[in-house]
C-alpha cells in the first residue's frame, strides 16, 4: 500500500460527500489509478454501505469500491478544511468526520488486511493525537507515508 505526496490532501475545501468523491475521482482518473466506473462507485457503495466512524477524539471515513474499480493500489488521505458529514457505521447516525481515507486496491486479499492496519492504527490514542496536531500537508504525508508505505527490508 502506497501512500503517494500528491494523493495527501490537507485543509482540502470541500463541502459534502459529493464534492470529495468528485475530487478524488478527477485525482484518481488523471493518473490512471482507477476506472471509467469508479466515480459512481464509489458514491453508491457509501450510500449502500457507509463507513464513517466514530472515534474517541476524531471522526474517520474508510471509503473504497469494489476492486474491480482500481488499476493499483494505493491510500488517498485527505483531511477536509471542515468536518464532512457521514453515516456512522453501526448505526447509520449521521456524524462530521475529520479525516477520509480512500482506499484503492485492486486485490480484494489485501483489503482486509488494509482495513486492519487503519484500525489498529486509530485505536491508538496516540496515533489520533498525532493526525489532530498535524498543521501541514507534509507533515500529514510523511506520518502516513511511516505508517502505510511498505518497505523492501
Amino acid at each position: 500500500m502506497y501512500v503517494e505526496t500528491d494523493l495527501v490532501f490537507y485543509n482540502l475545501p470541500v463541502l459534502d460527500q459529493n464534492e470529495l468523491f468528485d475530487f478524488m475521482a478527477d485525482r484518481l482518473e488523471k493518473k490512471d489509478y482507477v476506472t471509467e466506473g469508479f466515480r459512481d462507485a464509489i458514491k453508491k457503495r457509501e450510500k449502500e454501505f457507509p463507513t464513517g466512524l466514530q472515534l474517541q477524539d476524531m471522526n474517520v471515513a474508510i471509503v473504497h469500491t469494489e476492486a474491480m474499480y482500481a488499476k493499483t493500489e494505493k491510500l488517498v488521505v485527505i483531511k477536509p478544511e471542515q468536518s464532512i458529514t457521514f453515516k456512522n457505521i453501526e448505526n447509520l447516525e449521521p456524524i462530521e468526520v475529520d479525516l477520509v481515507f480512500g482506499l484503492i486496491l485492486n486485490n480484494s486479499e489485501e483489503h482486509l488486511e488494509i482495513l486492519q492496519k487503519i484500525s489498529q492504527l486509530l485505536q491508538q490514542e496516540t496515533i489520533i493525537q498525532s493526525i489532530l496536531n498535524v498543521t501541514s500537508k507534509d507533515e500529514l504525508t510523511n506520518f502516513m507515508q511511516q505508517h502505510f508505505n511498505k518497505t523492501n527490508h
